[in-house]
């Protein structure tokens, strides 16, 4: 036996589970042994599951901890099933995010920009970061259990991978779906680099609406009145800006300016055109003229374009091509000017005239005041309005022209679509798939260039001038290697997402053909967040599809996302995150994967509190105590095998063996449905309330006394069962509780055993309706004990009135159960005296239960002092009535119903329905009393 196997460790176990003394044991054991590695060459049925690959720029959060833990459940249970399982660990390189970190840890520590270093020196240093970080993020990995294969993880940046995404972007470019221009893109002026639209987030901000006059060509002075707005939605992933144009009421010859609104007025500075509806009777004497940009006095031409809304306020826009997207495109119809105002940093550039090299909100406020002065700012009202930020830096996106590189997405997405509509990919959730049509069915160029360091640099290649310039005018070269001597490579890398699409078949090898491509892929499942959906999973199964001819994955499970108690999102500046790594410190592994399982039911968000794990403890520390109710029995040594056939077996074990069969079929169905929480629910409820509440308190001897060996033997068998059930839930306990039932063999181990199967676990639905019926019985003599306050270990009488007339037999049939195992409602309930019949009368001054089909009576008298319990109900019937009448009164105040909020008024209509209740189990209890 290896060392890490506790065989010579004692039996009985301490009081409480100690994780810290178990789990980097077996953690060692399991990956010494090889227990997660995957073999392509087996002729075992393939089973894989692909790694999100977590960023390697810090800790693991509460969301890594879910899903890490939610794809080991699932491969654990494969591993189980005798299926040969991968699951493929990796890192991404994470761009932006990387590149800033690294960034500011050289200013921070050294003084440094990357500029310092050079782009050589700085791309190593990242390198290095890669290696201290990645290290770091595996090893927490570790810690929460998952059985990963370790061997072949994965770099989106390590050299087989860098090779597909160079393939990649070779491929694309020959069949014309990667292409080069000039197109107004998402431009992060802090990060200096173009954004994709999913990396824009839209945030709703209080800003202003500036009313600006144009005035006519002819006029020395803007005059009008009569204004109204005109107000038009950003684009999806733009400017987040709203234009309006308005003019003057009145007789043509009056109109002396056209008055527009924007949002931006620094934008104003690259206006080219006003355009308006060719049929908009009120602007076709002014199509073709010209109106003068105001502060710099630029003319502009009023062109007319289809497109324009003349319906929708005065129907006069003014178009600003290099920073609006709507504006772009009335530009390109109309072969405007193109002017860009805008310097990557954020600031305005030389073809903004006196506001060159302000910040372009200090240049806002100064166009503000300058218009102001020169009576061109007619008015400002107060606006709120979507404004883009990047997720990356948090900096205000500007759109901006430059030069980039797309890939045309929707010949790419057709086949995707498809896979899904066909079949071939199914969500779990459902209802995640309409989002993925939504997005797919109007998806948009990808801008896949980013003007960063750290990444994969574009395959491109470009000859140089005399001068050691690139010369544009001899165009470029796609290819892996560099074609010509002295040619030069684009100084662009790909967008992250770029090489995390092809994560599902580049992690295995391709573009060659290797054995684990041909073993693994496609993959079975795919787990991941819904924050991802487009950014990630999307993409894939583009990728898949387009490249390898088959989908990536079967199945999407999306899992909800993890927020506060309060359903707020986790972050920084609200101090509200739960650090994984700590909750595993404070109450086990085991205890964050059951309780993180557990919360996650399909297609919700979890609102997560640490107190939460503390139902895992509470959970491992139960099975942990219920080895011993039957372990401390066992021989050092010893292996106890079944004996008995089931047909010998006693009510209660026949039960249990029922119930584990049941669950094990119910917890399967859950499997299927990728339902982890409910199958969970059923192996806690299984073990908590079927075994050790039942079961165990019944085959348990009285004090003092030995188990038999028979009873010892029957119970092992059922806990090893249940502990491989438990077990790719919570490994740890799991394990470790596993080896001290009987001497195991060299290597073998709980992670390698066989998933427990239905058909191997003898049963008989009558007998355990049978006790189930019992159960009942025996519930309600309890809980009349603890209605009237009686400790649960008095010695009490008890009669039952089984079933009802019209089914007689059957009553006769569950009397004899009764009285056959009176013995069990003596051990749990404590009734020394029981009688059971269908004809059983109610004895005088006795409470009674319903239990299925019977009545359960237990006489009060001698048990309690019946003239006292009568005057604590009274009392308690008098307090109650009094209460209730309070809220009868405040629910017929008109006012209060009318004016209160609706959650306070219903608060108090189920105040009314719970003390009604009460009311009513107080009465019945005084009349029990006689």
């Amino acid at each position: 036996m290896n060392d890490a196997a506790p065989s010579d460790a004692p039996r009985a176990t301490s009081a409480q589970y100690d994780p810290e003394a178990v789990e980097d044991r077996w953690y060692g054991f399991w990956e010494q042994e090889g227990f997660f590695a995957a073999d392509e060459q087996s002729e075992r049925e393939p089973f894989a599951v692909m790694m999100p690959p977590p960023n390697v720029t810090g800790r693991l959060h509460i969301g890594h901890a879910l899903q890490s833990t939610i794809q080991d459940v699932l491969t654990r249970i494969a591993r189980m099933k005798g299926r040969e399982a991968l699951w493929q660990p990796g890192l991404d390189h994470a761009g932006i995010a990387t590149q800033n970190v690294v960034e500011r840890k050289l200013e921070e520590q050294e003084g440094k920009t990357r500029h310092d270093l050079g782009r050589k020196s700085f791309v190593e240093r990242v390198y290095q970061w890669k290696e201290e970080y990645g290290d770091i993020i595996t090893g927490q990995m570790r810690r929460l259990g998952v059985s990963c294969d370790w061997s072949r993880r994965r770099f989106t940046m390590d050299e087989g991978f860098t090779r597909a995404v160079q393939e990649v972007f070779v491929r694309l470019h020959d069949e014309g779906l990667i292409y080069r221009g000039d197109y107004l893109v998402n431009w992060d002026p802090e990060n200096q680099t173009a954004l994709s639209d999913e990396e824009v987030d839209n945030e709703e901000r209080a800003g202003h609406l500036w009313h600006v006059r144009y005035p006519l060509e002819g006029q020395a002075e803007a005059a009008g009145s009569g204004v109204e707005t005109h107000g038009r939605a950003p684009p999806p992933g733009g400017a987040g800006e709203t234009d309006a144009g308005e003019t003057g009421a009145g007789e043509e010859a009056t109109l002396d300016y056209l008055t527009i609104a924007t949002t931006r007025p620094e934008t104003m500075l690259g206006d080219t055109a006003v355009a308006v509806h060719p049929e908009d009777e009120r602007y076709a004497h002014l199509i073709g003229r010209t109106v003068a940009l105001p502060l710099l006095g630029r003319e502009l031409p009023v062109v007319a374009d289809e497109h324009i809304d003349a319906a929708f306020g005065t129907g006069a826009l003014k178009v600003t091509p290099a920073h609006d997207e709507s504006d772009f495109e009335i530009g390109q119809r109309h072969d405007l000017e193109t002017v860009n105002v805008m310097n990557e940093d954020g600031t305005i550039n030389e073809n903004g005239g006196p506001y060159e090299g302000m910040d372009r909100f200090e240049a806002r406020a100064q166009i503000v005041d300058d218009l102001e002065a020169e009576g061109l700012l007619e008015s400002v009202e107060e606006h709120t309005a979507q404004v883009p930020v990047s997720s990356r830096s948090g900096a205000v996106v500007e759109p901006l022209i430059s030069r980039q590189w797309f890939v045309e997405m929707e010949p790419l997405a057709a086949p995707a679509i498809e896979a899904v509509e066909g079949g071939e990919i199914d969500f779990y959730p459902e209802r995640w798939a309409s989002e993925y049509f939504r997005w797919m069915e109007n998806i948009r160029d990808w801008c896949i260039s980013r003007q960063l360091w750290w990444g994969h640099r574009i395959p491109v290649w470009y000859y140089l001038d005399e001068d050691g310039n690139v010369d544009e005018s001899r165009g470029y070269e796609v290819a892996i290697e560099q074609p010509e001597a002295g040619m030069v490579q684009e100084t662009d890398v790909l967008d992250t997402w770029f090489s995390s699409w092809l994560w599902p078949f580049a992690t295995l090898g391709w573009p060659e053909e290797t054995d684990a491509l041909e073993k693994f892929y496609p993959t079975d499942v795919l787990v991941s967040g819904y924050d991802i959906l487009f950014f990630w999973i999307a993409r894939m199964a583009m990728a898949g599809k387009h490249f390898t001819g088959e989908a990536p994955f079967e199945d999407i499970f999306i899992t909800g996302m993890v927020k506060d108690e309060q359903g707020r999102w986790m972050s920084k500046s609200l101090g509200n995150g739960i650090d994984p790594l700590e909750m595993v410190d404070q109450y086990g592994a085991d205890a964050v994967r059951f309780s993180l399982t557990v919360l996650c039911a399909q297609g919700q968000d979890i609102k997560l509190a640490p107190s939460k794990f503390e139902m895992g403890r509470n959970f491992a520390n139960k099975i942990w105590n219920a080895f011993n109710v039957f372990g401390q029995f066992m021989e050092e040594g010893e292996t106890y095998q079944r004996q008995r056939s089931f047909g010998e077996l006693e009510l209660v074990e026949q039960w249990m063996l029922t119930r584990l069969r049941d669950t094990i079929v119910a917890v399967e169905d859950d499997l299927e449905r990728y339902r982890l929480n409910e199958a969970l629910q059923k192996i806690y409820h299984g073990f908590w309330s079927d075994y050790c509440d039942w079961y165990l308190e019944l085959i348990k001897p009285p004090y003092g006394e030995e188990m038999a060996a028979g009873n010892i033997a029957l119970a092992a068998w059922i806990y090893e069962r249940l502990l491989e059930l438990l077990h790719p839930f919570m490994p740890f306990v799991t394990e470790e509780l596993w080896h001290r039932l009987r001497p195991r063999a060299e290597g073998e181990a709980l992670i390698a055993a066989a998933w427990p199967r239905a058909d191997d676990v003898d049963a008989d639905p009558a007998r355990a309706e049978t006790f189930a019926a019992l159960q009942e019985m025996i519930a309600a003599v309890r809980s009349v004990k603890s209605d009237y306050g009686v400790g649960q270990g008095q010695e009490i009488a008890a009669s039952v009135r089984v079933a009802s007339a019209d089914r007689h037999a059957r009553a006769d049939g569950l009397a004899e159960a009764v009285r056959n195992h009176a013995g069990y409602f003596e051990k749990l309930a404590g009734v020394t005296a029981l009688a059971a019949g269908p004809g059983e009368e109610r004895p005088p001054a006795s409470a009674a239960k319903v239990a299925g089909e019977s009545e359960v009576f237990v006489p009060l008298e001698g048990m309690i002092d019946l003239e006292k319990e009568r005057e604590r109900l009274r009392s308690e019937i008098e307090n109650k009535r009094s209460f209730l009448d309070g809220i009868k009164r405040k629910l017929r105040n008109e006012q209060f119903i009318t004016k209160a909020p609706d959650e306070v008024v219903e608060r108090e209509r189920q105040k009314r329905r719970d003390a009604t209740d009460e009311l009513e189990r107080l009465r019945a209890n005084l009349d029990d009393l006689g």
